[in-house]
């Protein structure tokens, strides 16, 4: 495997990480707020039942922005090193790390509920590597 592929695994599986760590984090936030979407929740942890809560509103609205973000990143990342069409290493490690940092970032802004445009800078950062790979990958690719 190759430099390019590495780097594009590694930062893809840091990502996915911040993705599988979220739901916890709000299951564990749920739990200790004692607020719940379920009956039966409630019931069983001795919360309510409310669709709300504005901190647990923030950090499903990160994490569904997360989602909509990092995933096809990752596969954009993932395609355009596998198929060579990214064949530079310093390329690939840039667009990487920049990615990372503005969706983490992107999470802080959102969950200390920073001024704007601050979220949305950090928000349209990812979405400029999202577009730089995916027109390197449709320009780049000959069949």
């Amino acid at each position: 495997m190759d430099g390019t592929v590495k780097a594009a695994v590694w930062y893809s599986a840091v990502l996915l990480l911040k993705l599988a760590s979220f739901p916890l984090i709000i299951g564990l936030n749920r739990v200790k707020r004692g607020v719940f979407v379920a009956e039966e929740d409630a019931r069983f942890f001795g919360g309510v039942v409310k669709f709300t809560d504005v901190w647990i509103e923030r950090l499903r609205r990160s994490h569904l922005n997360d989602l909509e973000n990092i995933l096809p990143f990752i596969a954009l990342l993932l395609l355009s090193t596998t198929t060579g069409v990214m064949a530079d290493l310093q390329t690939v490690l840039v667009i990487a790390r920049v990615f990372t940092l503005v969706r983490l970032l992107h999470t802080l802004f959102y969950l200390i509920a920073a001024p704007q445009p601050l979220r949305a800078g950090a928000w349209f950062g990812g979405v400029v590597c999202n577009l730089y790979l995916a027109y390197q990958l449709i320009t780049g690719l000959e069949f």
